[in-house]
């Protein structure tokens, strides 16, 4: 009696899913271009579009570098 072994990918098995991935990636891509455009297309019909852009300056103002809803640290350059 034979015992079923699982094969190791191969090279081909790796560039099918890669390209899978990208496919997905490509489609998930356009279906976030299509929201932003209907969510500024709403924007723009409702004639808020200004304040909404005054509200995300003032949330970017209050999350400063390194803080718990902002995590990420930006360092300057040493010269």
């Amino acid at each position: 009696m034979k015992i079923n072994r699982s094969k190791k990918p191969t090279n081909k098995d790796f560039q099918k899913v890669i390209q899978e991935m990208q496919y997905r990636m490509m489609a998930t891509q356009s279906q976030v271009n299509t929201l932003t455009e209907v969510f500024s297309d709403f924007l723009d019909f409702t004639n808020k579009k200004p304040k909404f852009v005054e509200y995300l300056k003032s949330k970017q103002k209050q999350n400063k570098p390194g803080s718990v809803k902002d995590p990420e640290v930006k360092q300057e350059e040493l010269v």
